[in-house]
């Protein structure tokens, strides 16, 4: 892994809060663009969520036990709506959230027929991205073929596509090459978690599906996640900024300008570009009547 950790493209620069600034400088994000959060059990009550717009869709999930420390699912939440107040802000907290729970009340191993459904959910409750800061149930490299949940997964991603739906995914933790089923669909965004100088973390999963299509991001500030569940918050926080900044924006339009490399910038066999939101913002402002 160390070898490939040389071959990232850039270096990564305003590292910490300031890293989404030349988005969160001119928005927190609008109501209207609704970000879906498909994760373990959320706590709803959490202080850091008061009062904003968070929805719940599906079955309810057991929450965690009074006192104990918020799991896997509020943490991801939390670092995107967290409110503006509070002591560590979400990345896009004016927006509004759909929250659909898996079983499982920490990181769920979730089972691709369990994943299939919960993207359905949330595609059917009008998001317009979808944070997976979870993994699938361990599957062979390629998916076993007589796995009907796998075709369902890959199904409930079309229906994602149609619908206009950006799907952000962590890549894994696995620090190894290939991934899931789940990160080669090409509409699928995949993350890799870095460092502060760029370098993918040792654990995170590449492949050439993710470093075709997917996108580097570091783990920003510390939440109590870490990983690549860390890094697809801060990929689903930049869209979410981005279509409440070009509300006309298509799906297509907005997932090439965030994944595209700035100039001279070019992507490699199996790791993918560092996430640039100010060039993404330079793309979208171009393109946008």
């Amino acid at each position: 892994m160390s070898a490939l950790a040389g071959r990232v493209p850039g270096r990564l620069t305003g590292a910490g809060p300031a890293y989404l600034s030349a988005l969160t400088g001119r928005t927190a994000g609008r109501p209207n663009v609704v970000v879906g959060v498909v994760d373990g059990a959320v706590d709803p009550g959490h202080p850091v969520l008061a009062l904003q717009s968070v929805r719940f869709v599906g079955a309810p999930v057991p929450a965690r036990a009074p006192g104990t420390p918020p799991g896997h699912g509020t943490l991801v939440l939390s670092s995107l709506a967290a409110r503006p107040t509070a002591p560590m802000p979400g990345f896009c907290p004016g927006c509004s959230f759909v929250v659909r729970p898996v079983p499982g009340v920490d990181v769920p191993p979730a089972s691709p027929a369990d994943l299939a459904d919960a993207l359905a959910d949330v595609v059917a409750a009008g998001v317009r991205v979808v944070n997976l800061s979870l993994t699938l149930q361990r599957l062979s490299a390629a998916g076993p073929a007589d796995d009907p949940g796998i075709g369902m997964l890959l199904d409930a991603v079309e229906l994602a596509h149609r619908h206009g739906v950006v799907v952000v995914a962590a890549a894994g933790n696995d620090g190894e090459l290939g991934g899931p089923p789940l990160v080669r669909h090409p509409w699928v965004i995949p993350v890799v978690a870095c460092d502060g100088g760029g370098r993918p973390l040792p654990t995170s999963t590449l492949g050439r599906a993710i470093g075709r299509h997917g996108l580097t991001a570091p783990v920003l500030p510390p939440r109590g996640l870490s990983g690549t569940s860390a890094a697809a918050p801060v990929v689903t926080g930049a869209v979410a900024l981005l279509w409440s900044l070009f509300p006309g924006a298509s799906a297509e339009a907005l997932r090439d300008a965030v994944t595209r490399p700035r100039p001279p910038a070019r992507r490699t066999s199996v790791v993918p570009p560092l996430l640039d939101p100010a060039y993404a913002y330079e793309v979208l402002r171009d393109v946008s009547p």
